[in-house]
């Protein structure tokens, strides 16, 4: 009986203890873009193509901007550089600059991740821009 009981008290301390694979990543388009808050940039910077996304201070109700940063895949979309920076916590919008510099190779991303409070944190979210297409018609 107490081994019974052992069990299953040790089942219910394992539980909580798996987490999740981190935020869900939302792709913007311009279309969500505009409707989320968001600001985006895409231009030409030399022979390089620079996307810079400028988001909301807040969004969903109370989820905050925690993090930004790029990154790049090869053309089997593995990363093979990602730079990830830790936001301060302030009323400012949260902004991201990426380069891509050669299309035929790489592709790159952007993203802002915004962490909600509490009980809501499997709320929080990435959005993200990875293809540059839509931006430019």
């Amino acid at each position: 009986m107490i081994r019974r009981f052992l069990l299953i008290l040790n089942m219910l301390l394992v539980v909580p203890a798996y987490g999740s694979g981190g935020p869900e990543e939302v792709e913007l388009s311009p279309d969500s873009a505009l409707k989320l808050g968001f600001k985006v940039k895409i231009a030409p910077e030399g022979s390089a193509t620079m996307v810079e996304i400028i988001g909301p201070p807040a969004i969903n109700n109370g989820c905050l901007p925690a993090r930004s940063g790029s990154f790049i895949l090869d053309k089997s979309g593995k990363e093979i550089s990602v730079y990830i920076t830790e936001l301060p916590r302030r009323a400012e919008s949260p902004k991201t600059v990426g380069y891509l510099v050669s299309k035929n190779s790489t592709s790159m991303g952007v993203f802002i991740d915004y962490f909600c409070p509490g009980e809501r944190i499997y709320e929080s979210k990435r959005y993200t821009i990875t293809s540059i297409e839509a931006w430019n018609s």
